[in-house]
């Protein structure tokens, strides 16, 4: 092979491996927007559950009050039993 055509061949590869170069970075610059994109959902998401894990503790916890203010409310029931034997 001549060294004409070494050249030839050597400078097309190189025009190759620029143009594949260029829409590497194309698909790089994608990737990352992409990726921002995502990035962005995930901290959205992110504090969306911290919002609603807060208002779930708040319901629980109402609840929980609830539940005691109406079983304090229930009056102490003693044994019949008890107040007989006592009064004998």
């Amino acid at each position: 092979m001549d060294l004409e055509l070494e050249i030839k061949i050597l400078q097309d590869n190189i025009k190759e491996l620029t143009k594949q170069l260029g829409q590497a970075h194309v698909r790089i610059g994608e990737l990352v927007s992409e990726k921002s994109s995502s990035n962005e959902e995930v901290v959205k998401q992110k504090q969306f559950i911290q919002e609603i894990t807060g208002q779930l503790n708040r319901v629980n916890q109402e609840a929980e009050q609830k539940i005691q203010a109406q079983m304090d409310s229930i009056p102490n029931v003693m044994d019949s039993k008890q107040i007989l034997k006592e009064g004998d």
